[in-house]
């Protein structure tokens, strides 16, 4: 698929990994949607990183446990910038949730945000993708979703059917749209991560390091520009997967 001047929408690009993502995709001359929840001055960011005049992105705010939220995310999205081709469904939360103390509310905010709004922000977007004949969806899984960790079960089992539903959706959508999954290992560790989980990390890993968004990016670029990739769970983890 030509990228150039195509709208990509990315989730959760205020901060972090999908910051990093946004910027990449506006290098490779697309326009950018930049979706936030709260950090509303990390997306106004994200859109000066961008090259090129800053009226070819644009900053939408959604909460996207909200499927009613979802569906005018999107028909803001298209009715400002145009069809969305590629959905990088980068958004997500991850906390620890010991099992005995876990709570009806903290299941739910996961397994909504990391598993339902990919769902619904696919079955929004797909359709039209499908009618003109190309697009591509990206999601962000995780190596847990395969050895789940026992202090973070809710979150590993949403990134597991994450994974699943990439498989599913490759399926559905083809050959117009090509579906994907990239499952980090360590990269860019959340503030509050433990320094002896750290350095389980490294040494649970094959190439005793941790990774950098730009491996992730990579990887990215990599599945937009190929269009004989579908239906695939690429690890970018270091070789942890394989220890």
């Amino acid at each position: 698929m030509v990228l150039q001047d195509k709208v990509a929408l990315v989730t959760g690009s205020g901060v972090r990994l999908g910051q990093t993502i946004a910027q990449k995709l506006g290098q490779l001359g697309m326009r950018v949607v930049v979706h936030y929840h709260h950090s509303e001055k990390g997306a106004k960011q994200t859109i000066k990183l961008l090259p090129g005049d800053e009226s070819r992105h644009l900053i939408l705010q959604a909460d996207l446990k909200d499927v009613a939220d979802i569906k005018k995310l999107v028909q803001k999205a298209e009715k400002k910038s145009g069809p969305i081709s590629v959905l990088i469904n980068n958004a997500a939360d991850f906390f620890p949730t010991p099992f005995f103390s876990t709570s009806e509310e903290e299941w739910d905010h996961l397994l909504k945000l990391n598993l339902k709004a990919p769902f619904f922000l696919a079955q929004t977007i797909a359709e039209g993708m499908k009618k003109r004949g190309e697009g591509k969806i990206i999601n962000m899984v995780d190596v847990s979703a395969d050895r789940p960790w026992s202090g973070f079960l809710p979150y590993c089992t949403s990134k597991a059917g994450l994974s699943s539903l990439t498989i599913g959706l490759a399926r559905t959508l083809a050959p117009e749209v090509q579906v994907n999954a990239i499952a980090p290992g360590t990269v860019l560790p959340p503030p509050d991560h433990y320094e002896m989980d750290f350095k389980e990390s490294i040494e649970r890993s094959l190439l005793k390091r941790i990774g950098v968004s730009e491996d992730i990016v990579q990887a990215v670029e990599y599945l937009l520009i190929s269009d004989f990739v579908t239906g695939t769970i690429m690890p970018v983890d270091g070789g942890r997967s394989v220890y």
